[in-house]
C-alpha cells in the first residue's frame, strides 16, 4: 500500500472540519510522545467529535500553540484550562483551553491489526491503570524500551 505524507498544516484542519460535522478520522500518529502504547508512523487513532464532558485520562488532540498540535492525555482540568501530558513523556507538559481540543480519541489502532483497540475496553482501561501508576518509573521504563527491540 502506497503512504502519503500530508503536513500537519494541511491534514489538521483536514481532521477538524470532518470532526466538525460530526464524523470520526482516523490518521496514523507521528512522534513518540505517546509511547509505549503508540508508535511513531506504525499505529493510528480513531479521532471523534467531544460529545460529553472531557474528562482526566482521556487522550485528545489538542492545539497548543499556533499551528503545533499534540495527541496527549489530559491530566489536569481546571475551568476551561486543560494540561495535557504525552504517555512517554517523563516530565513536561503543556496546557490549551477546551475550545483547542479538535477531537477526542476512542480507538487505536496497533501493529497493523485491523481491530482497533477502544479506549471504552477492558484492555485500555488496564493500560491506562497500569501505566499511569508507573508514573514515577517512567523513565526507567521508557529508557529500556528504546534500548531493546520489542513490541508491547
Amino acid at each position: 500500500m502506497k503512504t502519503i505524507t500530508i503536513p500537519n498544516n494541511i491534514l489538521i484542519p483536514e481532521i477538524k472540519r470532518t470532526i466538525d460535522s460530526g464524523l470520526t478520522a482516523t490518521f496514523r500518529v507521528k512522534g513518540y510522545s505517546m509511547r509505549l502504547f503508540l508508535e511513531n508512523n506504525r499505529d493510528k487513532v480513531i479521532l471523534a467529535p467531544v460529545r460529553n464532558e472531557l474528562s482526566i485520562n482521556d487522550v485528545v488532540l489538542a492545539e497548543i500553540g499556533k499551528d503545533i498540535y499534540v495527541l496527549h492525555r489530559i491530566i489536569d482540568i481546571e475551568g476551561n484550562t486543560i494540561t495535557l501530558m504525552g504517555d512517554g513523556n517523563c516530565i513536561g507538559t503543556e496546557k490549551c483551553t477546551k475550545e483547542n481540543v479538535i477531537g477526542i480519541a476512542t480507538g487505536f489502532y496497533r501493529k497493523g491489526r485491523s481491530k482497533p483497540d477502544m479506549v471504552n475496553g477492558f484492555k485500555w482501561k488496564i493500560y491506562t491503570r497500569i501505566w499511569l501508576a508507573l508514573k514515577p518509573l517512567r523513565r526507567i521504563i521508557l529508557g529500556i524500551y528504546r534500548r531493546i527491540p520489542i513490541n508491547i
